[in-house]
C-alpha cells in the first residue's frame, strides 16, 4: 500500500468521524427542538405551576377520565397546513369537500382522545411528571436504566393522555423503545394528530448538500412518525374518514418522491405508503 493510498484511507476515515459526530449532535438538536413547551401556569388545567416553572399535577388529576394531561401542544400550530385549512377555523371549512373533512375529522380526534378507548389510570399523572421534559442527554447506562422503568409502565399503560409524552421521547433524541411504538399504534387514530407534523420535520439538511451527502433531510421523527401512522391507517382507515387518502398519503407519496431524504428514512417512508395502499 503506498503513501497515497494510506492518505486516502486516513482522509475518509476523518470524514466518517466527523459524519458520526455531526450526526449525533444534529439527533440532539432534533430532540430539543421536538419537546412539547408547557403552557403558563395560569393556563395548565387541572395542575398547579410550581416557582421553578415545572408543573405540577393535581391531587384529582389522577382520576380524572377526561382532561388532557400536560404536556399538551396544538397540532395545528406544528403543521404545515394546506391553504384550504385556516388554522383555528377548521369549523368554518366547507363540509362537503373531502379535503376539508378529513382536516376537520383530525381536528375532531384531537378534541376527542378517549373516543377510541383507554383509560385515565392513576398512575400516569406521577409517571409524566417525572418523565418530562426529557433529558437533554443520557448520563450513562444507569441514567438509560431509570428512564426506561418509567417510560415502559407508562406506554403498558395505553392512557391516551400519555401520547405527546411518549412522542417526545420516540420522535426526539436519544432514547427510544420498541414498547413506546407498539403502544402509540395500539392507542390508534388519537396519536395521529400529534405525530402528523413530524411528516414535515425535514430535520437540518443543507438545502445544497455536498456531493458525497446528496440525501440529508430528514429525522428520526419522521422515521417514526411514517411508520405508526401507515400501521394506525391500514388498521382504522374507516374511522379516520379520508385522513388516510387525503392527508397521510399526500403527504407520505411527496416524501417518498423528494430524493434528498435520507436513504433509511426513504426505505420507510417507502414501505409505510406500500402499507397504506395495500
Amino acid at each position: 500500500m503506498n503513501a497515497k493510498t494510506l492518505i486516502s484511507s486516513f482522509c475518509i476515515l476523518l470524514a466518517l468521524c466527523l459524519a458520526i459526530y455531526f450526526y449525533a449532535e444534529w439527533q440532539k438538536a432534533q430532540f430539543d427542538a421536538a419537546l412539547p413547551v408547557p403552557p403558563a401556569a395560569d393556563e395548565q388545567p387541572g395542575g398547579h405551576g410550581k416557582p421553578d416553572g415545572d408543573w405540577k399535577p393535581a391531587a384529582d388529576d389522577a382520576h380524572d377520565d377526561t382532561g388532557d394531561l400536560i404536556p399538551s401542544v396544538d397540532w395545528q400550530q406544528h403543521i404545515e397546513l394546506p391553504e384550504l385549512v385556516k388554522p383555528g377555523n377548521l369549523d368554518e371549512l366547507d363540509a362537503d369537500d373531502p379535503i376539508a373533512k378529513a382536516w376537520a375529522k383530525l381536528d375532531d380526534i384531537a378534541d376527542n382522545r378517549f373516543a377510541w378507548g383507554g383509560t385515565a389510570d392513576p398512575r400516569t399523572p406521577g409517571l409524566i411528571q417525572q418523565l418530562m421534559p426529557p433529558p437533554d442527554m443520557i448520563e450513562g447506562e444507569a441514567h438509560a436504566e431509570e428512564i426506561y422503568s418509567l417510560l415502559d409502565p407508562l406506554a403498558d399503560l395505553r392512557d391516551p393522555r400519555s401520547i405527546e409524552t411518549l412522542i417526545a421521547y420516540q420522535c426526539g433524541g436519544n432514547i427510544m423503545s420498541g414498547n413506546v411504538e407498539r403502544a402509540l399504534i395500539a392507542m390508534g387514530p388519537p396519536v395521529v394528530p400529534y405525530l402528523i407534523p413530524y411528516l414535515d420535520d425535514m430535520g437540518e439538511g443543507e438545502e445544497d448538500p455536498s456531493p458525497q451527502f446528496p440525501d440529508n433531510l430528514g429525522s428520526r421523527g419522521m422515521s417514526v412518525a411514517a411508520n405508526v401512522l401507515s400501521h394506525i391507517g391500514a388498521q382504522h382507515r374507516a374511522e379516520l374518514d379520508g385522513i388516510v387518502e387525503y392527508i397521510l398519503l399526500p403527504k407520505l407519496e411527496a416524501l417518498q418522491a423528494n430524493n434528498k431524504i435520507m436513504y433509511p428514512i426513504a426505505m420507510g417512508i417507502k414501505e409505510a405508503v406500500a402499507r397504506l395502499k395495500r
